[in-house]
């Protein structure tokens, strides 16, 4: 991963925290302590959803999901992290699976225009019996060519260790699904 990305993401981090402490500091100038109290509240909700992406294992992944949570918040856009199941269960190794997980989020986040409306990127990972999934959703008006060449080089990545990576399109959203080999309980 990316020494550069990680730097901004930092940068990001400590804008947001000063950001909220100024806020706070605002309200408690202007005696709101009822607002002041509110804030602190959103603030630490925020700061608890940026722990999920931190916690998550293998790093490569949470890196991944940190850069592309970075690159939303330029887009406007908003990550919607579902974590139903465990990357780490998943038998790609961490560097791949972070490395083409960048790949197909970077490629589905610039296709953001904005005139699209929907300005969510839902994220879920899910176990199923020998099978760990990670679904992509957005809105089909981000849809754009240079998704399937990602798509594509990042299956033929994912095919190396049994799994495969497609598109779909339904009512209005775009599913980039990843269908890949759960370690073997041992």
């Amino acid at each position: 991963m990316d020494i550069d990305m990680f730097l901004e993401i930092i940068r990001m981090q400590r804008h947001d925290f000063l950001n909220h402490i100024q806020v706070i500091s605002g309200f408690l100038q202007l005696n709101k302590t009822e607002q002041a109290r509110h804030y602190i509240n959103e603030a630490v909700m925020q700061i608890n959803r940026f722990g999920e992406y931190i916690h998550l294992r293998p790093p490569e992944v949470a890196a991944a999901l940190l850069g592309a949570r970075n690159k939303a918040a330029k887009y406007g856009v908003e990550i919607d992290l579902q974590i139903g199941g465990n990357p780490e269960l998943c038998l790609v190794p961490g560097k791949d699976l972070g490395l083409s997980l960048q790949e197909v989020m970077g490629k589905a986040l610039s296709g953001f225009l904005p005139e699209v409306r929907d300005r969510n990127l839902r994220v879920g990972f899910m176990d199923e019996p020998g099978k760990f999934i990670c679904r992509l959703g957005f809105p089909i008006s981000a849809y754009s060519k240079e998704l399937d060449q990602s798509i594509e080089a990042v299956n033929q990545n994912m095919s190396a260790w049994g799994g495969r990576v497609v598109l779909s399109e339904t009512k209005g959203l775009c599913e980039v699904l990843f269908y890949l080999p759960a370690k073997e309980a041992g």
